[in-house]
């Protein structure tokens, strides 16, 4: 009996939890046909806040369904809809060219409600009581004091209209716009039962334009990238030109500007002229430009000294660190790396690792095939500050197999910056992709006379050797593979 006692139990158990599954569906159905019902109800509109209400300001309308409400109009004129307070409720703003009609509503579902009452609309009128300067520069924002002053519809520096930054009943802040043909006439605008009326707030307003601040040139350009230049009223900029090219601008702002150089600019150290008002210039001279293809994979204006790994079993005495007494190098930046070795040996003492380092993904690509017009071309600033280390370059491993290298005079700057640079196409023969090893690695040399001294920066892939900023191609210079 006790067993089935359990079993009747179970089956009631059962027959329940169906139950509740059943019930639920048919609630997800009738919970769809309600939303249904709903989107498609009829609004209607009971009554509005007053019968009157000036331009710009709120109006409350009671009725019901008002929450699908999409558009609001008065007479035929489109309206903000700034609150939907529930289905019962709906807040609107009185748009500047409204005149009076009655309220309309739109729902999502294409429904209309129309008031039975007439909104009256009001049009205040705007009292200056501020003094109005006679003179700003531009992008100065000037104060405007006074009453019902969130009426105005806009402000015109004479033909040219001006930003409003801020607007109330008692005050309006206004930014002097760029126009070369003052003075002018400042003119402040509402709308009244007859049309828009036009207020003279000024009638020989000098607009002073400032020169443009610029804060940061670019250091480098190439064909691909796009330059950027930052500073202060750099709205006032008229044209930039590159080489002698004038450039298409691609983005425009009072703290900045972008564009890219035109494909007829040549490589090499370019000007570049930035024209402002009428007749102002600003020339930022010889700034290098790559018309290429191009990949920066190391400068140290953004990465630390460890980025070359020192070791210190080999060369107890090895100091590194980001720049020292030797000056920058030609192009571009604040800082280099530097390394001095102080200890004689025939092992690498240190040695850069570009996987590990760089934030560019493309390195591991830069010998395929079609990559760079398949002649890729490794370049670095260095100066050896008359010393001789040996460099060592490993493509694809860490084996002898995978490495030249190159040390003697051939590596020798003197006492100055030189551009190095090697054509990788071929440079391990039995190479055809760099893999997940590009090395660059320095030792002393048995022997050798200390402290050696490794200055270095910039180290970039281009689709040609770089003779126009006096880049020496080392290439055959260095020792066979292995």
């Amino acid at each position: 009996m006790k067993t089935k006692g359990i079993q009747f139990l179970a089956s009631l158990m059962i027959l329940f939890s169906l139950a509740q599954i059943f019930i639920a569906c048919n609630a997800d159905t009738e919970v769809d046909k309600t939303v249904d019902e709903i989107l498609s109800a009829q609004p209607t509109i009971e009554s509005i806040s007053s019968s009157s209400a000036d331009i710009l300001s709120k109006v409350t309308i009671t009725g019901t369904f008002l929450n699908f409400a999409e558009k609001a109009f008065i007479g035929d004129v489109e309206c903000q809809i700034t609150q939907r307070v529930n289905g019962k409720t709906l807040e609107i703003k009185v748009a500047a060219n409204a005149t009076s009609g009655v309220i309309k509503i739109v729902t999502s579902a294409g429904k209309e409600a129309i008031s039975s009452e007439t909104l009256t609309v009001t049009y205040p009128t705007p009292i200056v009581t501020s003094t109005f300067p006679s003179s700003a520069l531009v992008n100065e924002n000037i104060t405007i004091e006074g009453s019902n002053l969130s009426s105005i519809t806009r402000i015109s520096f004479g033909d040219t209209e001006a930003i409003i930054q801020f607007q109330e009943d008692q005050a309006i802040v206004v930014s002097v716009p760029n126009n070369e043909n003052s003075p002018v006439e400042v003119n402040y605008y509402y709308n009244s039962t007859s049309g828009e009326v036009a207020q003279l707030l000024g009638s020989n307003f000098n607009i002073l334009i400032p020169t443009p601040i610029i804060s940061s040139w670019p250091e480098l350009m190439n064909r691909d990238g796009e330059v950027t230049i930052v500073g202060t009223d750099m709205n006032l900029i008229t044209g930039i030109t590159v080489g002698g090219q004038l450039v298409t601008l691609n983005t425009a702002s009072s703290t900045s500007i972008s564009f890219n150089i035109p494909s007829s600019v040549s490589t090499g150290y370019q000007d570049i002229v930035v024209s402002y008002g009428t007749s102002g210039q600003l020339t930022h001279p010889s700034v290098p430009y790559i018309n290429g293809q191009f990949e920066s994979y190391i400068e140290f204006d953004s990465y630390p000294a460890d980025v070359f790994v020192i070791d210190y079993s080999k060369d107890p005495l090895a100091t590194q660190q980001i720049n020292n007494v030797v000056e920058q190098p030609p192009f571009p930046g604040n800082s280099y790396y530097n390394l001095i070795m102080n200890t004689p040996t025939g092992s690498t003492i240190a040695r850069m690792r570009l996987q590990s380092v760089t934030t560019n993904d493309t390195w591991p690509n830069m010998i395929d095939a079609g990559n760079f017009g398949d002649n890729p071309v490794l370049h670095f600033w260095m100066n050896t500050e008359n010393t001789e280390p040996i460099l060592k370059i490993y493509i694809g491993g860490t084996a002898s197999a995978n490495r030249r290298q190159l040390s003697g005079s051939d590596i020798n700057t003197g006492d100055q910056w030189k551009l190095f640079a090697v054509r990788l196409k071929g440079f391990i023969p039995t190479i055809s992709s760099v893999g997940s090893t590009f090395e660059i690695r320095f030792n002393t040399g048995s022997g050798a006379a200390v402290p050696l001294k490794v200055n270095m920066d910039w180290i970039i892939v281009t689709d040609s050797v770089l003779t126009e900023f006096g880049a020496v191609d080392v290439t055959d210079a260095f020792g066979a593979a292995g």
